[in-house]
This record gives C-alpha cells, sequence and structure tokens, in this order.
C-alpha cells in the first residue's frame, strides 16, 4: 500500500472517530438532568439560565445574540424558563417595551450547580490525562480548528467534487 492510500486510510478513520465522538456527545447533552432543582433541564435551557447568570440585566435581543439563536426562540425559552421559576422577567427602568433578564433563587441554584458539574468534569478531565492535559488541550483545540476551517473549505467547495 502506498503512503498516500495510508494516509487516506487514515484520514477516513479520523471521520469515523469524529462522528463517533459527536454522536455520542450529542447523545450526552440530549439527556435531561438534574441540577438540584424540582425539574431536570434540557442542555439549551441551562446554558440559557447560565448566559443570564452570567449577564444579570440582560434583554432578549442581547441573549439572542450571546446564544447564537432567534429572538422568537429566546422568548419561548425564558417564557418556559419564568414558569418554571427559574428566570424572572422586568420591565427596564428608562424603556417600557425593553424586558430585563433575572435568576430567581431557584434559578440561582440550577446555575451553581451547572458550573459544579463543569467543574468536576475538568477535574476527570485532568485525572484522565495527568500532566499532558495542558498540552492535549492546546493541540486538540488548535487542531479543532484547523478541521473546522477544513470543514468550511469543504462545504464551499462541496459541487467540485
Amino acid at each position: 500500500m502506498s503512503e498516500n492510500n495510508a494516509r487516506e486510510k487514515e484520514f477516513h478513520r479520523m471521520n469515523d472517530v469524529i462522528m463517533d465522538i459527536a454522536k455520542i456527545y450529542m447523545r450526552w447533552h440530549d439527556e435531561e438532568q438534574d441540577f438540584g432543582i424540582a425539574e431536570s433541564l434540557r442542555r439549551e435551557e441551562i446554558h440559557t439560565i447560565q448566559a443570564i447568570g452570567d449577564n444579570e440585566g440582560i434583554n432578549i435581543t442581547e441573549l439572542a445574540k450571546l446564544l447564537d439563536i432567534t429572538k422568537p426562540t429566546v422568548s419561548e425559552r425564558v417564557r418556559k424558563l419564568s414558569l418554571m421559576d427559574l428566570v424572572q422577567k422586568r420591565g427596564s427602568p428608562g424603556n417600557n417595551k425593553e424586558i430585563l433578564l433575572f435568576l430567581t433563587r431557584k434559578g440561582w441554584v440550577a446555575h451553581r450547580n451547572h458550573e459544579e458539574k463543569h467543574h468536576k468534569l475538568f477535574g476527570v478531565f485532568e485525572e484522565h490525562f495527568g500532566d499532558d492535559a495542558a498540552f492535549f488541550l492546546d493541540s486538540f483545540i488548535k487542531n479543532l480548528n484547523k478541521f473546522s476551517l477544513f470543514l468550511s473549505t469543504v462545504k464551499e467547495k462541496k459541487g467540485s467534487f
């Protein structure tokens, strides 16, 4: 087998590994999780709570930009989280039409427990990779970014092959 064919086989094997990782990651993130409140939350719900907690007083437009989703999607999430007593909507002091978002006590419990889960996950990561953790993170991010650029290029040239 030529060196070129061997690299091509490795390239296809890499694609398979990336797809397997994506499937595992998405399955894991699609599961509802317990964040120490009565209800389980989906990934998009807890990340909305996280964004509001990290940016108290944010409005719907700014939150939509921050989460990179549409304003109607944010409005629906906020409505649901408000009904669950996790988020509070308040009118802006200087603008009656603008709604500002804040976490309730229950929302702060979920926010804190979400951060704790991330902290514990990072601890497991550091245990697993040990002294190589910093190198792994740095090289993985650099290579993943390069691969992302490659995928963008492929998407642009999709009709050429």
